[in-house]
């Protein structure tokens, strides 16, 4: 049997990161734009941070080129986020994604991360629950332009990290958005996608996931494997 890249996104999927970068953000554009784009979850949910922080410039009405902004803001919400972030009681940790994690290391698959935050972010956020060690492996926001790409590029440090190569159908995303499951078909990889919010259902069941579940704890290890 061919050993599978499970790649696990962040928000939403391993951790609720509540508001606080959302907050974060909005704040960054108002101290230094005098205007906020009140970032909301349709805003950033299945983007990459510097994508979400361009169209934040573009719903404020700044003009381009923008990639001064975005690297200034994308440089201060890296500086404040740990700050932050960590004095919050919002985020908390989905124990089904943990369970999930483990029947892949139990069944001796390769797994990583695949995130549209920075890496400085992504670190930041799971270190807060002590599982940023966990993972050896991960493509972030900086390494590619949307998380259609990133797939690519998680395919190519594959390589250079497990000295394994992987076809695009062995390789699974777990996430919980339709971007998430865009991301996965567009490339012929497949995915697990879970609703964290019921009123998402319709959207989710729309999209192109191979599998939706409502908790990840569901999820058969051995089916998945034949299904990709």
């Amino acid at each position: 049997m061919r050993k599978k890249l499970f790649l696990f996104d962040i928000d939403g999927t391993i951790i609720s990161p509540g508001n606080v970068g959302r907050k974060l953000l909005d704040k960054i554009f108002l101290d230094n734009f005098h205007r906020s784009p009140n970032l909301k979850y349709e805003d950033v949910a299945g983007s990459t941070d510097p994508i979400i922080v361009e169209n934040g410039l573009l719903k404020i009405g700044e003009k381009k080129p923008l990639t001064q902004s975005i690297e200034f803001i994308l440089k201060l919400y890296q500086k404040s986020l740990e700050t932050v972030f960590n004095k919050s009681n919002k985020p908390f940790v989905y124990n089904d994604s943990l369970d999930l994690l483990d029947k892949v290391k139990k069944n001796g698959h390769f797994y990583g991360l695949l995130s549209g935050n920075l890496a400085r972010a992504a670190k930041i956020k799971l270190k807060k629950f002590d599982l940023w060690d966990q993972f050896s492996f991960g493509v972030y926001g900086e390494d590619a332009v949307t998380r259609d790409d990133l797939v690519w590029v998680a395919r190519e440090k594959a390589w250079d990290e497990f000295e394994e190569s992987f076809r695009f159908e062995d390789i699974i995303l777990i996430g919980d958005t339709e971007a998430d499951a865009h991301a996965a078909y567009v490339n012929g990889a497949k995915s697990i996608i879970v609703c964290r919010i019921p009123d998402k259902i319709n959207i989710l069941k729309k999209s192109n996931a191979t599998i939706l579940v409502d908790d990840l704890s569901k999820v058969n290890i051995n089916h998945v494997v034949k299904c990709a």
